[in-house]
């Protein structure tokens, strides 16, 4: 029994040094992620007057060092590609955590998706992976069942494959700029470019109560910090849903809403767009100054 128990203190001791060791991995993660700004948030280094918040409509169609121009307000896109809002919401929760709040938030709205199931925007965990030596992002992914409380004390509970991967690389949708925007500047080799003219109908009973709960916390983050909250509904390839547009209405009656300028042809021309849903660079600097106009009413009121 004695040398049953002196082996099993051995293996232990040998395998707590070699988990150890992974701490290495942790430590170096950070420096091959791709994406660097939930790491600035981390460390308190976004302390805009404006920021950007979304998904890829956020992140490639309004351009944050456009805005600081046009506004003459300091300003820096946090929307991440393939973002969901509940992902938004805690991105929201994380810049007020460890900066200084913003005066005002930019929310670029996902038509039609913003509440449905999909599986092309989600919970960006893959954006977090890098990420966990930090405590708060370890416990981020322990409530998000990604990982258990033994992440706490075992550097290999903390790991993903992904942190194995020590080599950058990076795709060119979500090339950051300095302001924190990724507007691109070709074309997606699938995109269609034909115009929908018919509105696809939008069904509330398919809404996810979890995604609503993210939109509303979003909301309330920013009443209580008393931060101007400008919901925007970004150009599509398509007729904009009045129902759409009417259902955001009714669960932010208090919000500030911008829509862009549908009258604009530039909106109807492919030659402005990236793919179906999102804005090339040329077409987002259009998009952008519109926003830039709204926010500059806004500040004479």
């Amino acid at each position: 029994m004695k040398k049953f128990l002196k082996k099993l203190l051995i293996f232990a001791l040998v395998f707590f040094v070699v988990d150890k060791l992974f701490y290495v991995l942790i430590y170096l993660s950070p420096h091959f992620q791709t994406d660097p700004r939930i790491e600035m948030m981390l460390n308190g280094k976004i302390n805009k007057d404006i920021i950007v918040l979304g998904s890829s409509r956020g992140a490639m169609n309004i351009i944050a060092s456009q805005i600081e121009k046009e506004t003459g307000q300091s300003a820096y896109n946090i929307a991440f590609p393939g973002s969901d809002v509940e992902f938004h919401d805690f991105i929201l929760k994380t810049l007020l955590k460890y900066n200084t709040k913003p005066k005002t938030i930019i929310f670029a709205i996902d038509e039609p998706s913003q509440f449905l199931p999909s599986t092309s925007i989600t919970f960006r965990r893959d954006k977090l992976y890098p990420l966990v030596k930090y405590s708060y992002i370890n416990q981020v992914l322990i409530d998000k069942g990604d990982r258990n409380f033994t992440s706490w004390f075992m550097c290999l509970s903390r790991l993903n494959k992904s942190n194995f991967k020590l080599i950058k690389k990076i795709s060119p949708t979500e090339t950051v700029q300095q302001c924190g925007s990724i507007p691109v500047d070709f074309v997606n080799p699938k995109f269609k470019p034909i115009y929908r003219n018919e509105v696809q109908p939008y069904d509330v009973n398919e809404e996810l109560s979890s995604k609503r709960n993210a939109f509303f916390s979003i909301i309330n983050q920013c009443k209580k910090n008393n931060i101007n909250l400008v919901i925007t509904f970004s150009p599509n390839f398509s007729t904009p849903s009045q129902h759409f547009e009417d259902r955001i209405k009714s669960l932010a009656p208090n919000s500030n809403f911008f829509i862009y300028d549908t009258t604009k042809s530039v909106y109807k021309n492919k030659s402005y767009f990236y793919d179906e849903s999102h804005l090339n660079k040329k077409g987002a600097a259009i998009f952008t100054s519109e926003v830039s106009a709204f926010l500059n009413q806004m500040s004479k009121k």
